[in-house]
């Protein structure tokens, strides 16, 4: 026995070290129970039985919501008219007031008959039709040009408060070469009875590209808007000349219409589903998409001869990437109004050889060739491709489309030739006198000279002598004679040179309105009165 205690007392006792804190802690918790329930059942007894709820009061009747209207009463007649009436009487005091300003201050005397007829006159014209009982599609579409006409007058107190303050002198200038360029057209159109809606471009700066807007909000205003530091640069200033083009295209109104229909092209070109449809009747289809671009192009190198086509080469060369200068751009699914820059230039030097300046024309094209080497073909976006068409199938248009410009009568034109337009073709005589104005310019010399001539003649001193650049720009701006400036007096006095042509005298009385005044004043003066044949009896 005792040998059997001795085998089994370590096993036991760890039995009794597992065991007994397990037994003690299930009695504790037995403990704990039993106490819970005795607490329980005691506070039952003492709780109080719960009362039955008795009837309850009657609830007052909620008042009745009136439903909210899904949508806000809509405005009636009279209040679109009151503010019709409200917008235009606004308009009409702040006109006014600029009216006022731009008759006493000469360097705003441009903007006269802008404020008095295109602005003023129309808002007079608006007030009687809002006076007249009108109707609400009236009211509205009254309300339509009134934005238009605001937007007018926001560009006019620009154009007044860059004519009045630092860049008076810049403004000033750049009017002048637009009214130069544009002169010889106007007074045709005069002559001629043609039905031109346009009064003059006036110029604006901001931050914008170069461009112009005809017949702003259907008015004659033509804002011309220069980019911030055009001035700092002759490479620009024959632009001028492209978008005084623009507005004359737009604003004699059949020209578009009957052009088009005379070279057969349309207004717009999609871009071809496919390779098959790149034949030559759709090549010639480009043409429409670019005509405004090639006229305006034709009727600048007409205006200015071998400087406008040398900053063209200037502002489009891209030797770096020379195919970028011969890809045709596309808008959505339309061929860009804009046609390639080489194909651009090409046209450019074929006007030139139309205004016999053969040689002019050949040295700038191979001055183009050369900077764009190995590039024969035009490239054409096709299925997220690039597809190449040959160049002298569309030189081959190009030409025939050129020689019609040029070499045909213009029946919307009164049967006359671009180059017949009194004072307005680069041709022989033209040349010469931008060649002698040029020498005098490179030397830093104030010249007398129409504006055009001026700057043509810096736009060639300065492409022959690079490094005169700001010098001969500050020349050029010199001799002309801005709104707001004075030209600077040479120490020679030096005479007017007489006007060659009848086109010349026409235009270059143009721009003295009161001379020619007094010129009737002093014939009606002196000339003996005699009765007129149809009152003899």
């Amino acid at each position: 026995m005792e040998e059997l205690l001795k085998d089994w007392v370590g096993t036991i006792a760890i039995l009794i070290y597992i065991v007994y804190p397990l037994l003690k802690r299930w009695l504790a918790s037995r403990k704990r129970k039993k106490e819970q329930a005795s607490t329980s059942s005691e506070t039952a007894a003492e709780a109080p039985a719960p009362k039955r709820p008795g009837p309850s009061p009657p609830r007052a009747p909620e008042p009745r919501r009136r439903p909210e209207p899904a949508v806000a009463p809509r405005p009636t007649e009279p209040d679109f008219l009151a503010a019709a009436r409200a917008q235009l009487d606004q308009l009409r005091e702040e006109a006014s007031r600029l009216l006022v300003r731009a008759q006493r201050d000469p360097r705003l005397e441009r903007l006269v008959p802008a404020l008095r007829e295109d602005l003023l006159g129309r808002l007079e014209a608006i007030d009687r039709s809002l006076g007249s009982s009108p109707t609400l599609s009236t009211i509205v579409q009254e309300t339509t040009v009134l934005r238009g006409l605001d937007s007018l007058l926001r560009y006019l107190k620009t154009m007044a408060q860059q004519r009045t303050h630092g860049r008076s002198s810049f403004v000033g200038d750049a009017d002048a070469m637009a009214d130069a360029c544009y002169a010889p057209l106007i007074a045709f159109a005069d002559a001629q009875g043609l039905d031109l809606k346009t009064s003059q471009p006036v110029v604006v700066t901001g931050d914008w590209d170069l461009s112009i807007v005809p017949r702003f909000a259907s008015t004659r205003v033509a804002p011309l808007r220069l980019p911030v530091g055009f001035e700092h640069s002759l490479w620009g200033w024959p632009a001028i000349a492209h978008e005084v083009a623009h507005d004359f295209y737009y604003s004699l109104e059949p020209l578009d219409r009957e052009l088009r229909a005379r070279l057969r092209l349309p207004h717009e070109v999609e871009l071809p589903m496919s390779s098959s449809e790149l034949d030559s009747a759709w090549l010639r289809q480009l043409f429409g998409a670019w005509l405004t671009e090639v006229f305006a192009d034709v009727m600048g190198t007409v205006t200015l001869g071998p400087a406008y086509v040398e900053t063209m080469r200037r502002a489009f060369r891209n030797p770096s990437s020379p195919q970028r200068t011969a890809a045709i751009l596309q808008d959505n699914a339309l061929i860009d109004e804009h046609p390639p820059a080489r194909l651009r230039l090409y046209m450019a030097t074929r006007v030139l050889h139309h205004l016999g300046r053969h040689k002019e024309a050949d040295t700038l094209w191979e001055q183009w060739e050369a900077e764009h080497a190995d590039v024969r073909l035009y490239y054409l976006p096709l299925g997220g491709q690039w597809v190449g068409l040959s160049d002298e199938a569309l030189h081959s248009i190009a030409d025939s489309v050129i020689d019609v410009l040029i070499q045909d009568r213009w029946p919307d034109l009164d049967g006359f030739h671009l180059r017949d337009i009194p004072g307005f073709a680069y041709l022989h005589a033209e040349h010469a006198e931008v060649e002698r104005l040029s020498d005098r310019l490179a030397g830093g010399h104030t010249v007398d000279a129409d504006v055009r001539w001026i700057m043509a003649g810096a736009v060639l001193a300065a492409a022959a002598q690079p490094t005169l650049h700001d010098q001969i720009l500050a020349a050029a701006r010199r001799s002309i004679v801005g709104i707001g400036a004075e030209r600077e007096q040479e120490v020679a006095p030096s005479r007017r040179r007489p006007p060659r042509t009848i086109g010349e005298a026409l235009v270059a009385s143009l721009r003295h309105p009161q001379a020619i005044r007094d010129a009737i004043v002093l014939g009606a003066a002196f000339t003996p009165y005699k009765h007129p044949r149809w009152h003899r009896r």
